[in-house]
């Protein structure tokens, strides 16, 4: 009797252990794809993108065709070289890389550029790629390229006849099969039904009535029988979302109000698409590059229908609520998240996160993450307070074995203060037109990974940032200078005139150089609401410089 009794209670033991320990294994596989059930903003990360258009093929992936900005560039006129990307999950993108560039076009403009906001539509086996450049004159064209596949094999085809000097194409099919162009002019939208072959319009281009604070990029759909336009209004300084609702495509169109408040560029081009029984908007912001209205990046949130049909106002989401981990770079490939606390390799495990494998790290606002090389917080160590896209470029890639979470105590008022790299080589929130001689420099000795370099004779295009200030407060200002030795001239941080008479600092060849010298200085900004911080030389500088470290506190 006790035997069999025993036969009978160690099994039913084992089953409940190993039923907890299931669960257990089950709650934490939840939790790790759970810690951030979608890719955060914005989507990309390793190049400037814009003018998202997101669409769902029959292989159930959402696609997405952007445009691309050039990194360092001040200007729209250099936009070019297409990529796509997808994802079947909404975490992990791939990016698909160049599909269509304008030396691929031959009727385009000969020196380039001009590769704006396009669109692409499934017809009959085929994916139409639509997208606006100029001509051999400089005339927008609407190009059309094909391909059997949705992100490759793209082959230029002409151009749609009667859609001239018109740019950012939008191409809706209708359930009845009939096709509808919508395209911008003079700030307007115009559209027309296109023609079966996809390359001609029917009739004339009508301006669509109802759509009076549009500005640019319209972007049609259905749902639910009703017809929806969203596009970027006249708002300024900044652009913002609006919508009109009709019972037919070709309008007239009921103004419904905004959707979206602007973002930090001047620029708001998205579109809206179903996936999996959610709606999304894509559009972009200027996150990665500091609010630079060219270099911009594409991102998307949830959309959600009030019962009539209207929208709702959409909140948009930035970056992670905790510091987030990567397997790849440029954020893609998601770990999980770590909330504030010291973890081992035993620790980082437990949370479905590899050691030696992270290769990049997503930090909110307020968070510092120290990464050691070796188990214990033993071994080279790496510092991080934002945003880190790939580790390689301080040479901890793949290599860290546990980590320490804490908040941050720093109340710096300056943005990037050590000139850590964003995307592409771009300086983040540092403004100044983009040079060769002064640009970001890997400085083993900086107080972060990079400092900003000066190599040349004169003054460089001056590196700005404007900072916020509280009127009628005391302010503590510190920098780190540094000149090579062998230079001559004076390498400056000052207030563009604000308050140089006391925070104008110079350090002069002459004077320690081959060394960082750190300078202070305490100031009340009186009626001020603003200061500009500018990064200079004097016009007698012949060298190499360096400034690192700025730090602007209350006092």
């Amino acid at each position: 009797m006790n035997y069999r009794n025993l036969k009978i209670i160690k099994p039913t033991k084992m089953k409940k252990t190993t039923s907890l320990l299931l669960v257990f294994l089950l709650l934490m596989v939840v939790f790790i794809v759970n810690a951030q059930n979608r890719r955060s903003n914005p989507i990309v990360s390793h190049m400037f993108t814009a003018d998202a258009t997101a669409r769902v093929w029959e292989d159930e992936r959402l696609y997405v065709y952007p445009s691309t900005d050039i990194a360092g560039t001040r200007s729209y006129s250099t936009m070019d070289g297409y990529h796509i990307f997808s994802t079947e999950d909404l975490i992990t993108w791939k990016d698909h890389g160049e599909i269509l560039h304008s030396r691929d076009v031959s009727w385009g403009w000969r020196k380039g550029g001009y590769m704006w906001a396009p669109d692409c539509v499934y017809k009959d086996g085929i994916y139409y790629y639509f997208f606006p450049h100029k001509n051999a004159k400089k005339i927008w064209e609407i190009g059309v390229a094909t391909s059997r596949k949705p992100a490759s094999d793209f082959e230029v085809q002409g151009y749609i006849k009667g859609g001239e000097t018109f740019c950012d194409p939008n191409v809706f099919i209708d359930d009845d099969g009939e096709i509808y162009l919508y395209a911008v002019v003079d700030a307007k939208c115009y559209a027309a039904k296109l023609k079966d072959n996809m390359m001609e319009i029917e009739g004339e281009m009508v301006h669509q009535i109802g759509t009076d604070e549009h500005r640019e990029g319209p972007f049609v759909f259905k749902r639910k029988g009703k017809y929806y336009m969203i596009y970027p209004d006249h708002h300024r300084p900044y652009n913002e979302m609006q919508y009109s609702m009709s019972d037919n495509p070709l309008g007239p169109w009921e103004p419904k109000g905004l959707i979206m408040e602007q973002n930090d560029l001047i620029t708001m081009h998205g579109s809206m698409v179903e996936f999996k029984g959610q709606w999304y908007l894509f559009y972009h912001n200027g996150s990665l590059s500091g609010g630079i209205s060219v270099n911009r990046s594409i991102c998307f949130d949830p959309v959600y229908f009030n019962e009539d049909g209207t929208i709702q106002m959409i909140k948009k989401s930035l970056g992670v609520e905790l510091p987030t981990f990567y397997k790849a770079i440029n954020f893609n490939e998601m770990f999980g998240t770590l909330s504030v606390g010291n973890y081992q390799q035993k620790d980082l495990k437990k949370n479905g996160i590899l050691p030696n494998g992270i290769s990049s790290i997503q930090i909110p606002d307020g968070y510092v993450v120290e990464c050691f090389e070796k188990d214990n917080f033993k071994g080279e160590s790496w510092l991080f307070e934002e945003d880190r896209i790939d580790l390689n470029a301080v040479g901890c890639n793949n290599i860290i074995s546990s980590l320490k979470i804490t908040k941050s105590n720093t109340k710096n008022l300056v943005k990037n203060s050590s000139f850590e790299l964003a995307t592409q080589n771009q300086i983040k929130y540092w403004r100044g037109k983009s040079s060769e001689k002064l640009s970001w420099y890997r400085d083993t000795t900086a107080k972060g990974f990079y400092s900003l370099q000066y190599k040349g004779e004169g003054s460089p295009v001056e590196k700005v940032q404007q900072v916020q200030l509280s009127p009628k407060t005391n302010y503590e200002l510190s920098v780190m200078l540094k000149i090579e030795n062998g230079s001559t001239g004076q390498v400056i941080f000052d207030t563009n005139g604000t308050f140089d008479e006391v925070l104008k600092f110079e350090l002069d060849a002459n004077n320690r150089a081959g060394e960082w010298i750190e300078f202070n200085g305490v100031f009340n900004s009186g009626d001020s609401s603003t200061i500009d911080f500018s990064c200079t030389t004097s016009v007698d500088f012949n060298g190499a410089c360096y400034w690192d470290n700025i730090v602007l506190r209350e006092k």
